[in-house]
């Protein structure tokens, strides 16, 4: 498997390549979004079901420009979580643009969003000029991987590379990765709903949004 440069990395997935990328909390595997065959690759190279929706995530240097190509207007429920949790492991699945593929939501009309405090992450994104896939870097039912050995150990052969974080960049936010995945609310109106407990818990999130 190679390995790639962050500019080597955009590179690839702006010409419909599969990579994996490190986050603040485990590997991920990254595509570009509207295309249908890498996306469609990703779910066959974990073992998921070809109708799983998929979690994207966009560059906190870019939000707004990238938020607007996923959703017509963010909710201002979501507009809360995000002010007080993004960047950060906070998934927040809100209603999409009638446009986004169904591939990537799984024609449920909603899509899952993420916003890496990690500034490594976010100058690669930046790089690709648009929303990537995030989905954890593992088989499923495996753990997924926390360092490059890990998807060494389950992609090779499978993958276009893994992207290897470049120290020269900014340290800013520069966490080690955990096992712990990110915290999963669907917002709908004036409501939200946490759907999975991650590095963010459930008591923090009420204190702060109710």
């Amino acid at each position: 498997m190679e390995i790639l440069s962050i500019e080597e990395a955009a590179w690839k997935v702006r010409n419909g390549q599969v990579i994996a990328y490190p986050t603040e909390t485990v590997y991920g595997l990254g595509s570009i979004i509207f295309e249908e065959e890498p996306v469609m690759r990703i779910k066959q190279i974990k073992g998921i079901a070809a109708n799983k929706p998929l979690s994207v995530l966009i560059s906190n240097n870019k939000k707004e420009e990238m938020l607007s190509e996923l959703i017509e207007g963010f909710l201002p429920v979501a507009q809360r979580l995000a002010k007080f949790f993004w960047p950060g492991p906070l998934t927040i699945i809100h209603e999409c643009r009638p446009d986004l593929p169904d591939f990537i939501t799984g024609g449920t009309g909603y899509v899952g969003i993420r916003c890496s405090p990690y500034s490594f992450v976010n100058s690669f994104i930046d790089l690709v000029g648009h929303p990537i896939v995030s989905t954890s870097a593992n088989i499923t039912g495996q753990a997924p991987a926390t360092n490059y050995t890990d998807v060494f150990s389950y992609f090779d052969g499978s993958i276009d590379g893994v992207l290897i974080c470049d120290d020269s960049i900014s340290l800013e936010h520069h966490a080690s990765p955990t096992n712990i995945p990110s915290t999963i609310v669907r917002v709908e109106h004036h409501n939200f709903e946490i759907l999975r407990e991650g590095a963010i818990k459930k008591e923090d999130i009420f204190r702060k949004i109710l």
